[in-house]
């Protein structure tokens, strides 16, 4: 699990690094605004292949593969309609109705109610925090403290998310290791995600005690905070499918990504109102590592592995 987990999590990574690597280009050649375009299209592009080969289960795609029938929502509505199977009206209100029955049957209350998701939900948004702020500021951080160009910030931005996808997939491996053999699974979790979240409020502390002189001192310990962060593919995220059985799975990830990416989005508002007002990056890194260090106690604390909903 833990290693699915990360092996996902690696192609946010190697999206980061195409993007920081074909920014500087475009922007020279096109321009800031057909960037966003660029991308816009990129983005569209990626539907082809997932619309093609996207399925709910592995069972599924299997019969894919092999060119047989498969159980999915198109088949519903041909069997409870009797109408084109394929037209968008009748896909969209299967999958509605579907939607909202699993809406309505979801153990929602308990979800709320779980320390254990509280957890998860907790490491999920102090995650989100950094990362969202990385990508967003440290081109930034290059220019304004050490007067870097565009081309030059972005490229020390790369290093980071390779380390990002590296050291998310090598933890990955060691934790499905020790789960194999049967080491306990919360102290697993729990290990991991401390490593996930103390690792970078080290670092990020450490930039805020005195940020380095040279650039290259500043991108390693950067580097280590994204590196370290990657250790949360074996910690919350590989989580929700242990607390849920395969049915409320995703529901769970995506109850705990809302907070997250709410917290993740504050995080940048926060931090650019810190630039504004103080122009001091080691308020930015001091707090970002604050955030790591409590959302680190509650989740060694709160989190278990027990099974709570199938």
């Amino acid at each position: 699990k833990s290693l699915a987990t990360a092996t996902i999590y690696s192609g946010f990574s190697m999206g980061t690094i195409s993007a920081y690597l074909a920014s500087p280009v475009i922007l020279d050649s096109f321009g800031w605004r057909n960037l966003f375009f660029i991308y816009g299209a990129v983005g569209s592009l990626w539907l082809v292949p997932w619309l093609s080969l996207a399925t709910d289960t592995p069972e599924e795609a299997e019969r894919k593969r092999l060119s047989l029938p498969v159980d999915n929502v198109k088949q519903v509505v041909d069997e409870e309609s009797g109408k084109d199977a394929n037209s968008i009206q009748a896909i969209w209100r299967a999958t509605t109705e579907e939607g909202a029955k699993i809406i309505n049957e979801a153990p929602l209350k308990e979800m709320l109610k779980s320390n254990g998701v509280r957890a998860m939900a907790i490491a999920h948004a102090a995650s989100n925090w950094g990362l969202y702020n990385n990508l967003a500021w440290s081109p930034t951080f290059y220019s304004e403290q050490y007067g870097l160009n565009v081309k030059e910030s972005a490229l020390f931005s790369i290093l980071p998310s390779i380390a990002g996808a590296t050291c998310g997939i090598l933890s990955a491996l060691v934790a499905d290791k020790f789960i194999a053999e049967g080491a306990d699974l919360t102290l697993i979790r729990r290990i991991f995600q401390g490593i996930g979240l103390l690792g970078p409020a080290t670092c990020l502390l450490t930039l805020a005690h005195d940020i380095p002189e040279a650039p290259i001192a500043a991108q390693l310990l950067l580097t280590g905070s994204v590196g370290f962060q990657a250790f949360n593919a074996a910690g919350f995220g590989a989580a929700s499918q242990e607390k849920a059985g395969d049915r409320w799975a995703g529901l769970l990830y995506s109850l705990t990504s809302l907070p997250g990416v709410a917290f993740g989005s504050i995080g940048v508002y926060i931090t650019g109102r810190i630039l504004d007002s103080t122009g001091q990056w080691d308020l930015v890194f001091g707090l970002n590592g604050i955030v790591n260090v409590i959302a680190a106690a509650y989740f060694i604390t709160f989190y278990e592995s027990k099974k709570e909903f199938d």
